[in-house]
């Protein structure tokens, strides 16, 4: 069984998704693996922005990192929920927040209280009674737990920051817990014949970062899933 066990790891593609992976893997298991990324500055970046959802908040925790540095060397801000405009008619605004609406009492949720309400002719959207939608509407924030004494939750939160950013961020954790980087474009994938496993890959100049276990971050390309494994998208447009 030594003989099988995963020594060296091999990360291709950078970008947020790619750093993440390298991070979250040298903070849990830097002390047993070796890991090296493979990356190209003449690839550039989808997006500037990028949105999360509460998980993000998990993910920080694992790695240790400052909420208040981070959000600093992010450019990054707060954010409540996702507001969607105009999905089911021109001039609709649904907000979809991360934190709970009201106070559920017994065992039925508010928003059974609320339609009740609306049925006996009440006039208040579920909104109002949403702390996080009138929060974001007044471009307010504070870390909570609860709201006072109350048995309501504080507000559930998320981020919004430079991509870019935070890939650079999470690549100056990475490379401090030993992560390597290696720079270059990817010209071939070498498989095993018999099992079909990628065993290496070659860059421009014939260098080759052989690895035990990849892991594919190249965005829309799919270097390694796609276009080495074959393995492709299922079309669910019906």
């Amino acid at each position: 069984m030594e003989e099988n066990r995963i020594r060296k790891l091999v990360i291709v593609g950078g970008g947020t998704a790619g750093w993440i992976t390298a991070a979250a893997f040298a903070r849990l298991l830097g002390n047993v693996l070796e890991i090296e990324l493979v990356e190209s500055e003449q690839i550039g970046t989808v997006g500037v922005g990028e949105a999360t959802i509460p998980q993000i908040i998990r993910l920080n925790r694992i790695l240790g990192l400052d909420e208040d540095d981070f959000l600093k060397h992010t450019y990054g801000t707060f954010k409540l929920g996702i507001e969607f405009v105009g999905w089911g008619a021109p001039g609709d605004r649904y907000i979809h927040t991360f934190g709970e609406t009201g106070v559920s009492l017994g065992n039925l949720s508010f928003h059974q209280y609320w339609l009740r309400y609306m049925q006996g002719g009440g006039e208040h959207a579920l909104w109002d009674y949403s702390l996080h939608a009138q929060a974001a509407r007044q471009n307010r924030f504070a870390r909570m737990e609860r709201v006072g004494n109350t048995s309501m939750s504080g507000l559930a939160y998320a981020f919004h920051f430079d991509a870019n950013l935070y890939a650079a961020y999470l690549r100056k954790y990475a490379e401090a817990k030993g992560v390597t980087r290696t720079e270059g474009l990817i010209e071939r994938v070498d498989q095993n014949g018999t099992t079909g496993h990628i065993e290496k890959v070659a860059l421009e100049g014939g260098r080759e970062v052989a690895g035990d276990f990849f892991i594919d971050c190249p965005g829309f390309r799919g270097m390694l899933i796609s276009q080495a494994m074959g393995v492709g998208y299922h079309d669910w447009s019906h």
